[in-house]
């Protein structure tokens, strides 16, 4: 009888398969190269990330690590709960979102920006409404309940330029409907969280529309949302519907402000016991 053990194949999903792949060294070189000394603790928080995740551990870990990378180019914590990046499971891949203070994080990095904000809006705060013209009166005061009817985001550049943008409670709704695959289901975060859905989507549309696209914005406003494959030094973004086995005992998804609805290329941090639902942003 042969007693010699085969070799053992370790499937693409799994902490074992995960901790393979970010030991290899072209993958610690990789984030090397973007994180410098930063990049011990970043692979480490990529397998705690995972570690907490019970659908993570079934996605494929390429994909994992390639979309942790696109937070590390962006120099993007991937902790869930601090809300600036994660790393969100798809049917069987992950990909890469950005959250609420992400885009924050990434506006004032810019130097254009010398004012930001992103509130609800609660009935009978909103005092005067020309979207015409794009002017919003907010009053604080004059609040009647804590019925929240809409959500908005205010930026003041550097040169001057001031932007208000308003959107009401119905109108973000139709708007996680068209794009959230996922609005329906209880688990979503426009289900379970949805004034955290509405902050990130009125900040992204505010931000990607009147705030001057750095590079780094631009990159990330590219990248938002995507899934990838091919090689760490040369990775392909995809926006559609992972095509990969379904691994998956359930879906998230973190929705976002799309091509479809703007010229060019959104939230509550996620706890532990939150982490096997929708995210973004947050």
């Amino acid at each position: 009888m042969n007693n010699e053990k085969k070799n053992e194949i370790i499937p693409n999903y799994g902490m074992k398969a995960l901790s393979v792949e970010l030991s290899t060294e072209k993958t610690k070189q990789k984030f090397e190269e973007m994180l410098g000394k930063k990049a011990p603790g970043f692979l480490a928080s990529i397998s705690s990330v995972v570690a907490n995740n019970s659908l993570l551990q079934k996605a494929d870990v390429k994909s994992i690590t390639l979309a942790a990378a696109q937070a590390a180019a962006l120099d993007l914590p991937i902790n869930p709960n601090i809300g600036y990046a994660a790393i969100v499971p798809f049917k069987g891949v992950a990909s890469f979102q950005i959250m609420r203070n992400g885009y924050v994080e990434l506006a004032m990095r810019s130097g254009q920006v010398v004012a930001l904000e992103n509130e609800l809006v609660y009935e009978g705060e909103l005092i005067k409404a020309d979207r015409f013209r794009g002017e919003y009166v907010f009053d604080e005061s004059q609040r009647k309940s804590n019925k929240v009817i809409g959500a908005m985001a205010y930026v003041k550049l550097a040169n001057g330029f001031e932007k208000i943008v308003y959107w009401s409670r119905e109108k973000l709704l139709e708007h996680g409907k068209r794009y959230s695959k996922s609005f329906s289901r209880d688990s979503s975060l426009w289900t379970t969280n949805p004034e955290a859905m509405m902050l990130k989507t009125v900040l992204k549309n505010l931000i990607v529309k009147y705030v001057p696209m750095s590079i780094e914005m631009s990159t990330a406003v590219s990248v938002d949302g995507a899934h990838f494959d091919g090689d760490i030094e040369s990775p392909v973004a995809h926006f559609d519907d992972a095509k990969v086995e379904d691994v998956t005992a359930e879906v998230i998804e973190v929705d976002s402000v799309t091509e479809a609805e703007l010229p060019t290329e959104e939230s509550k941090p996620v706890t532990e016991t939150q982490n096997n639902v929708d995210e973004d942003d947050f």
